[in-house]
């Protein structure tokens, strides 16, 4: 069994989901035989040392307030502290994102997880929807436009959604949670939605809204990825929103979901293929948008979804034959084996420099 890092808290408005989902994973791969050492992020980004980071772990604390200091001189938690493979469940910004799988990958420590690419390429809803379109795989039409724009010439970014039909959903590129998020219903509405969602990101989506059922599908794997059961999220609001995610808990979670078999089969096979387009390996929770009886639309990507008593991941897949014990414990296989991998490319890398420098005569950079 292994020494497993656990990554929890962050700077994102998920703060309060990753403490609790880092408890559910804790208990999971404790059950597993790993062992585990909790790496606590406050709400500031600063690193909390090994005792306050335990504490956390153990207790019920909601969130870390902020520590006040300079980022930096705080990883020395991290840096020192002889796990050997790392779990990151820092969900959102500053996380999610690629930037701390970015900083796992100078640290040359295996990780949990989407590598920094998959990880930004699913954070980012504008560059996600090109990347799937460029597979085949269906996403909701939209039009896109920068802040600069936007500022520089308003009407002419607002005809350019004259083709979709209400109603629409306004959303800032990059973030989750639905944060910035709004539904609108009518196009005079439209103006003030936008300049909205700008306020969280330098992006704006406007999409076609698809009245239908909001479903979601786990993926799992390395070199072979497998779907799980479906779900389905029942909202009692307009659209599923920050609010009603963390704050009102009136939306139902059914799964499985309740689907024809060719639908619920055709749903899988675009998870596999949605994760396999951003190049994602590990995990995600792929959320899919269904209209009348069959039309299926990639809505998003998540590469670290949730784990806490109501996610949907954990859920579904032990719905699929797969308790979380046995989840998180195949995880951290994943990392282990694509961490060997990748440093087996390295290495593969390095030996070709050294060849080619042997038949020139001439050192190769570096040596």
């Amino acid at each position: 069994m292994s020494h497993v890092g656990l990554i929890f808290g962050g700077r994102s408005v998920e703060h309060q989901v990753s403490l609790v989902s880092a408890r559910s994973i804790a208990a999971g791969l404790r059950e597993a035989g790993h062992q585990v050492s909790a790496l606590a992020i406050a709400q500031d980004g600063c690193w909390l040392d090994r005792d306050a980071s335990e504490a956390v772990l153990a207790g019920d604390t909601k969130a870390i307030g902020p520590v006040g200091r300079p980022i930096a001189p705080t990883l020395h938690p991290l840096l020192s502290s002889g796990v050997e493979v790392l779990f990151p469940i820092v969900h959102g910004t500053w996380g999610e994102d690629g930037s701390l799988q970015g900083l796992c990958e100078m640290l040359d420590l295996p990780y949990v997880g989407a590598g920094v690419t998959a990880s930004a390429l699913a954070m980012d809803k504008l560059l996600c929807k090109r990347q799937l379109a460029a597979a085949g795989v269906p996403v909701v039409d939209y039009a896109a436009f920068s802040r600069e724009r936007f500022a520089a010439e308003p009407e002419a970014c607002l005809r350019e959604t004259a083709d979709l039909p209400l109603p629409l959903f306004v959303k800032p590129s990059v973030g989750g949670s639905s944060v910035g998020v709004r539904r609108v219903d009518s196009r005079h509405r439209l103006e003030a939605a936008v300049a909205f969602a700008l306020r969280f990101d330098d992006t704006v989506l406007v999409e076609r809204g698809i009245v239908g059922r909001e479903l979601e599908c786990g993926v799992l794997g390395y070199d072979r990825l497998a779907a799980s059961a479906v779900g389905e999220i029942v909202s009692s609001t307009a659209f599923y929103d920050y609010a009603e995610k963390y704050l009102l808990d009136t939306a139902r979670l059914v799964a499985p979901a309740e689907l024809p078999a060719g639908v619920a089969g055709r749903l899988r096979e675009l998870a596999v293929a949605a994760f396999s387009a951003i190049g994602g390996v590990g995990m995600a929770r792929v959320d899919f948008l269904l209209a009348g009886d069959d039309d299926l639309y990639v809505n998003e990507i998540n590469t670290l979804p949730g784990f806490v008593a109501i996610s949907m991941y954990p859920r579904l897949w032990a719905l699929s034959g797969v308790p979380l014990p046995e989840l998180v414990d195949r995880l951290v296989r994943i990392a282990l084996d694509r961490h060997r991998d990748r440093r087996r490319l390295d290495q593969g890398i390095k030996a070709w420099l050294a060849e080619l420098g042997a038949t020139t005569g001439k050192r190769s950079p570096g040596a």
